[in-house]
């Protein structure tokens, strides 16, 4: 964080394969023009859930699998889920016929869901098919094998498939989000669903764990710990669950981030003085100093494409954001509302850059273009908002809040539409990051 121009911290999955079968915030105006990547509620699909099948004695997956795919589906911000009415024809469990779903089509469903489960011992056998309301053929059917610990799971690669059928883009119900917090005592790191469920605890350091950051193919987290007692930057392998040192200069070493290509990683440095901008390869290799101001600068965020890189920096007195190329050239301010902005955050598409910003003394989210011509505040209300980060497909926002604890994370459209808390503990969550 930066305060009053200086700058100081404050705290605040099993596998499974698939086979192929055949509250809200307003925004300001200006949200629409830049961050137009959401579908208002009437131009979404009308989607229903025709009926899900599961075994007699088991019946209470139903209302799991509904739960979780309707959850799914209204994220993914192209589908307007709806509850159509019951048809006796589907209570023996077999796949509807064309025209019962042009029956359902005329009750106003674009598309139908129709969901069979099966279970043998631990293993269940998922089959989904989707089917269009106006001719009643199946547009898609796959079948998923996991166990049933694994379910909702399942259920999110369903989704995500459904939504790549309607768009040819990966839906983001099976991504995770890790974020930093103090839930065992200590300032952890944890790890969840995107929708907030199956949280787990990764880092067991008792000691501060910040700022985490996804490697490019999500397999693994980069991150500042003081485990050591100093702050260094780790690095942690999911796959393996291997740690290790990645940067240990004298001094603070913090917010680290990788490149879009996961060849290059930026972080901020003290090593010399200020805290400064450095970047180097995944090898450790090519150490080069980014900025070279006299003031601080810290929280590089990498475009897109590699080329340029947001940063925060009280150069010009206050927190500002800043821009700069990857090889630190053409440096230039991009916010001037506000005499506090902080934590840059680039969108997946380009398009825009959310940070933390102070309006009336509290902090919010807000958003501007690139080339600064456009700016929109997200969030407003009661509490402190900050350290905002992008969904991978950049319809979504999360971000840490005391709007209603100590600490929670929310997640809203990219908007700032559609609010929703997805943690409930308290605990000073904050610092969240949406692998990829």
């Amino acid at each position: 964080m930066i305060r009053g121009g200086v700058f100081r911290m404050r705290w605040l999955g099993g596998l499974f394969f698939l086979m192929l079968i055949g509250a809200g915030v307003r925004a300001s105006e200006g949200a629409e023009i830049f961050l137009g990547v959401t579908r208002s509620e009437a131009s979404r699909i009308p989607l229903g859930i025709l009926y899900v099948v599961t075994p007699a004695d088991q019946a209470r997956y139903s209302s799991e699998i509904r739960m979780v795919l309707e959850g799914d589906l209204r994220r993914s911000q192209l589908f307007r889920v709806i509850h159509p009415p019951l048809y006796p024809e589907l209570t023996g469990g077999e796949a509807p016929s064309a025209e019962l779903i042009k029956k359902a089509g005329r009750q106003d469903l674009q598309a139908a869901v129709w969901i069979s489960l099966a279970q043998k011992g631990e293993d269940l056998t998922l089959e989904g098919r989707v089917y269009d309301g106006r001719t009643g053929q199946m547009v898609m059917g796959k079948r998923y094998l996991g166990q049933a610990q694994y379910l909702r799971a399942v259920v999110h690669h369903f989704s995500d498939d459904i939504v790549f059928q309607y768009t040819g883009e990966r839906g983001v119900a099976g991504t995770r989000i890790v974020f930093s917090s103090v839930l065992s005592g200590s300032k952890e790191l944890y790890l969840m669903d995107y929708d907030g469920y199956n949280v787990r605890k990764i880092t067991n350091d008792r000691s501060l764990n910040l700022s985490p950051t996804w490697s490019r193919g999500g397999n693994a987290i980069t991150y500042t710990s003081y485990r050591d007692g100093t702050p260094a930057i780790y690095t942690l392998d999911m796959v393996t669950g291997r740690l290790w040192k990645v940067i240990g200069f004298s001094g603070l070493n913090i917010s680290p981030a990788w490149a879009p290509s996961g060849n290059d990683l930026a972080f901020a440095s003290s090593q010399d003085g200020p805290t400064q901008i450095y970047r180097m390869d995944r090898d450790g290799k090519a150490l080069q100093k980014l900025t070279l101001d006299q003031s601080d600068s810290l929280s590089p965020s990498w475009s897109p494409t590699g080329a340029e890189i947001a940063f925060t920096s009280n150069r010009g007195g206050g927190p500002q954001i800043y821009m700069m190329n990857a090889d630190g050239t053409n440096v230039r301010r991009l916010t001037f509302t506000g005499d506090y902005n902080t934590s840059p955050a680039w969108s997946p598409k380009g398009t825009a850059i959310a940070y933390a910003c102070r309006v009336d003394g509290r902090l919010r989210i807000c958003a501007v273009s690139p080339d600064g011509t456009k700016l929109a505040q997200l969030t407003n209300g009661s509490g402190e908002d900050e350290s905002p980060n992008w969904s991978p497909d950049g319809k979504h926002l999360i971000f840490s809040s005391t709007r209603m604890s100590s600490g929670d994370l929310f997640m809203m459209n990219a908007d700032g539409m559609e609010m929703e808390r997805m943690t409930f503990s308290g605990a000073k969550n904050n610092s969240p990051s949406w692998s990829p």
